[in-house]
């Protein structure tokens, strides 16, 4: 059981990482990766730095599932994430998104669901 608590908290700092990472780029604008001065204000940005420090205690979290579980196991529990972010976005950032996106999220939960009732 251990092993899904570490993946909760790995979702759960890897998604509010992901809410960082936004909320910081939104008061940067667009990145162009080439332009030096806009990486610079980029990993100068408190809240893009607090999302890279989420996803550094994500990648712990991480780690430890894996040294107790196989990666075919693990690896499905990164679409925890997308489910997350998607309530966050919806939540904090006020984005909107369809009934699609709703179903494809109830697919995941269900798919997560019997992953881990064959444990």
């Amino acid at each position: 059981m251990d092993v899904l608590i570490d993946l909760l908290f790995s979702t759960i700092t890897a998604a509010t990482g992901q809410l960082s990472f936004k909320l910081g780029l939104r008061t940067i604008g667009n990145v162009d990766i080439y332009d030096f001065p806009t990486l610079l204000r980029m990993f100068s940005n408190w809240q893009v730095d607090v999302g890279i420090a989420l996803y550094a205690i994500s990648t712990i979290f991480w780690l430890s599932a894996l040294s107790k579980k196989p990666l075919s196991y693990v690896y499905p529990f990164t679409a925890a994430s997308y489910v997350l972010v998607l309530i966050l976005s919806y939540f904090v950032l006020g984005e909107h998104f369809g009934l699609q996106r709703i179903i494809g999220v109830g697919i995941v939960v269900a798919g997560l669901y019997i992953i881990v009732q064959g444990m």
